[in-house]
Parts: structure tokens; sequence; C-alpha cells
């Protein structure tokens, strides 16, 4: 019998059948250490409003919460730890599909006349913490590669029996991409976060964070790479 193989992504069913899944951007993901977990939430503690708000930079309706840039000692320290998860990444995207995407992503003007293979350097870094009510609508990011870590993670916030809107999947982040052609599409990737885990993604994918209705604290860091 003949073998098919394919390079894009899918899924073996119990008979042996392959559902493909050839579109839409790659999103990486993986769980970090104990310890820089506690070291985000440690640091994190020390932000004050009146010096550290970024709320203002962000499209979140965090009002009961709120979000904090990090200083630039802890996210030059955050940067050489987090670039070895995108290296992976960068490994994974190689394996299945070539280095052409990854000299894309890092492609960088110099002048006119020149272009070179830029470097990715973390540039930003905060802090969100998520209350009642708070949310962040679909929105996306500057730079080249962004990406969310889940630091404290409260079971209850998935309950839907207090919701009082008619927002779905509380406590999730939805990553959206593309558009519903078909009830065979989906554009859109529910998370159901669990505390450690980290996603990195590109910068101009679209994804959301619907409100909760538990008297809770859901507590994570976003950041953005740019390519210099």
């Amino acid at each position: 019998m003949n073998v098919y193989e394919t390079n894009v992504p899918f899924q073996v069913t119990e008979e042996g059948d392959k559902i493909l899944s050839p579109f839409g951007p790659m999103i990486f993901q993986s769980y970090l250490d104990e310890s820089f977990i506690k070291d985000l939430i440690e640091q994190g503690s020390h932000l004050t409003k009146k010096k550290d708000d970024w709320r203002q930079q962000l499209a979140g309706n965090m009002k009961s919460g709120g979000s904090y840039i990090y200083n630039d000692d802890f996210i030059l320290k955050s940067e050489k730890y987090l670039l070895k998860y995108v290296e992976r990444f960068f490994k994974g995207i190689s394996s299945r599909y070539g280095d052409d995407q990854i000299y894309s992503l890092l492609d960088k003007q110099v002048d006119r006349r020149q272009r070179k293979i830029g470097i990715l350097r973390l540039d930003t870094m905060w802090v969100n913490y998520q209350h009642k009510n708070d949310f962040n609508p679909p929105h996306n990011h500057r730079g080249a590669l962004s990406f969310v870590i889940f630091c404290k993670v409260p079971k209850n916030i998935f309950d839907k029996q207090d919701m009082v809107s008619n927002a779905s999947a509380p406590g999730k982040i939805i990553f959206s991409s593309g558009e519903q052609t078909s009830p065979l599409s989906t554009p859109a990737y529910q998370v159901t976060p669990d505390e450690g885990l980290i996603f990195i993604f590109p910068s101009k994918l679209t994804h959301s964070v619907p409100p909760f209705w538990a008297d809770e604290e859901r507590i994570s860091v976003s950041g953005n790479f740019v390519v210099v």
C-alpha cells in the first residue's frame, strides 16, 4: 500500500488516517522551571502602580487587577533564560520545515541596499494580575515573537456557574487566526492554562483573555522579542 508522507502537523485516527493542519501560525508550548516562575512572582511583588503601571500600554481592561512593567535589569536577566525556549522553538520549525521561515522572521533591513540576519532581544516584559471581571479583548503585540507565562492559576476561575455575561471560556486564553470558512475549520484555539506553562507565538497572532467570575487572582507574564 502506498504511504503519503506529509510535512505538515497532523493527528492520527484510530484507523490510521491523518487529519492535516497545514494552515495557521505555529505556537510553541512548554513548561518553565519552578524557580523561574517564583522569581517572576517575587520580582512582580515589588512593582508599584506609581512607578511601573503598564495598563495604558496594553489593550486589556484591568480595572480591578493591574499590569506592571518589569525593570530593565530583570528583563535582561530573563532574556538569556527565555531565549533557550525560543531556540527550541526554532529547532522544531527547522527540523520540520527547514530554515526559510526562521530566516524570514530574522530578516533585517540595514539600509536601502543591504539586509542581514538580525538577532532576537527581549524588548519588554510585564506581569498581569487579573481579577474578577478583568479581561483582554482580541489584540496582538509589537515585535517578532511574543510569549505568555502562567504563574498562578486558581482552578475555580474556569467555573461557569457564576457567569454574569455572555463571555464564554472564563479564565482561558484564546488564540485566533483566519476566518471560519466552514464548520470543519477551527480559527480559534482555546487554552485552559496551567501553572508554569509558556506559549511563544508570532506577535501579530490575535489573542484574547475572557473575564472570569470567581474572587481570585490569576498571575501571568507577557513579553515581546524584537529583531535588532
